[in-house]
């Protein structure tokens, strides 16, 4: 080894020896020169180069006696100080005992900044990066990279170990030595339109489309692979939000034609003419209308009963109405029946009850309460005075038989005083937020269970 640290100091370019240890024991002034300082008794090459990923990745390669020719490396001796080199090491025997490493270095022929500035550009860039060498050892990942991981892996450790799972578009496990990156390096070709599952040391998962390339150096000689992972978790998820929608849409389409068919059967089964048709017809469906406009407000979430309620008496003005109660949300297949049922009503007293003649007055008033097995229900009162004389029908109606089988439907109960006075109803029915759930082998994919429709009236 003396002899060979003498000889160090004749070569032309710098150069170092690292006993089998991989700790420096010699170099020469060139290399002093480069690194800004004398190698101190246990300093390295990773050391003396500035503890970058690279030089870490090339001690690792030292310490196991392999030899290395033109290895693209940076040395960071300063914060300031950044530089691109190509190394060669060639291992050094003593009677088949690895004893060191010689090690020559000099500046990259294109290293005159525009290398290190394309690096610097890779590492503030948002896209997720990463370059393996053919072994599939990391040289180079960027911040992105790493969030994206979800880790920060050591540089020179395989990407075959790494400590996040990956998935594949079916949801099994991938190993990582078959993933788009493994098979861009085994095979040398770039490989594209693979979406996979990153699963996080932290449990979180992230969708993400990578495209892996591989890398040559100016000679051609397969220098490993280069990968832009893109996070398409947003993607993703709009993606099944769009088809879950569509399902939704779908379900409300048919729900709304089924509805719309019984209205118009049941209502031409109950009238005696053409125009009482029309006319009861289209009312019900412009309730039904403007019920889907309401539940569009509300964004198809929960609709306060007292919205339901002024929606339904919103062609009277409040002079003739008294409308008050406590506070309870329904669901949107509840809010439809219950809009449908409150639109019969307002009919019936538009045509024949209190909102008839001008005098004619409303009241409604509801609470609140629980039953005995602790479920909250709504105890509804409708009650019309100075309208006509009212006399109880003989037989009932497709309004009648609507607003008792809706009631029945929520899980409720409707109790009717055809008083001379005016019509008095007694409303019971459950607070309903959501649809009830079912066995999901008892509905079509995507339907939801809930209160009956309409359109379940038709036999």
């Amino acid at each position: 080894m003396l002899i060979l640290a003498d000889a160090l100091r004749l070569l032309p370019t710098p150069a170092c020896i690292l006993d089998a240890a991989g700790r420096i024991v010699g170099c020469n002034a060139k290399a002093t020169g480069v690194w800004g300082r004398e190698p101190g008794p246990e300093d390295t090459w990773a050391s003396m180069a500035g503890n970058d990923g690279s030089g870490r990745q090339f001690q690792a390669l030292l310490e196991s006696g392999q030899a290395q020719t033109n290895a693209a490396l940076t040395l960071c001796p300063s914060p300031e100080t950044r530089l691109d080199v190509l190394a060669n090491a060639e291992p050094v025997w003593d009677e088949g005992e690895y004893v060191g490493t010689v090690v020559t270095f000099q500046s990259r022929p294109e290293s005159s900044g525009t290398t290190t500035r394309f690096w610097d550009m890779l590492d503030v860039l948002p896209a997720a990066i990463c370059v393996a060498d053919p072994e599939g050892r990391l040289t180079y990942f960027n911040q992105a990279a790493a969030d994206l991981w979800g880790a920060v892996p050591e540089e020179g450790s395989s990407l075959w170990s790494a400590p996040w799972r990956v998935y594949g578009s079916d949801g099994s496990v991938l190993p990582h030595d078959e993933t788009p990156m493994a098979i861009a390096i085994r095979e040398r070709r770039p490989v594209r339109g693979v979406e996979l599952t990153l699963e996080r040391p932290d449990g979180s998962r992230v969708a993400i489309l990578p495209h892996p390339t591989p890398l040559y150096d100016a000679t051609g000689r397969f220098i490993g692979a280069v990968n832009m992972m893109a996070d398409i978790t947003h993607q993703k998820v709009a993606e099944d939000r769009h088809i879950l929608f569509a399902r939704e849409l779908n379900h409300r389409v048919k729900n709304a034609l089924a509805t719309v068919y019984a209205i118009a059967m049941q209502t031409l089964r109950y009238t005696d003419s053409l125009e009482s048709f029309r006319e009861s017809f289209s009312s019900r469906l412009l309730a039904l209308s403007r019920a889907h406009d309401l539940l569009v407000r509300c964004q198809w979430q929960e609709t306060p009963l007292k919205i339901i309620l002024a929606e339904a008496l919103s062609a009277f003005g409040s002079s003739r109405l008294d409308v008050e109660g406590d506070d309870a949300d329904f669901g949107p297949r509840a809010t439809l029946t219950l809009a449908m049922t409150f639109h019969e009503l307002v009919t019936n007293a538009a045509r024949f009850g209190a909102l008839a003649e001008g005098e004619g007055f409303v009241e409604i008033r509801w609470r609140v309460v629980r039953d005995e097995d602790g479920e909250r229900m709504v105890a509804l009162t409708w009650r019309e005075t100075g309208g006509p004389r009212v006399e109880a029908p003989v037989e009932s109606g497709f309004g009648s038989r609507l607003i008792n089988h809706n009631l029945m439907a929520l899980g409720g109960s409707i109790e009717m005083d055809y008083a001379a006075e005016g019509l008095r109803c007694e409303m019971k029915f459950p607070v309903i937020n959501e649809a009830p759930a079912t066995s999901s082998a008892a509905r079509p994919s995507g339907e939801t269970a809930g209160p009956a429709s309409p359109g379940e009236l038709v036999r």
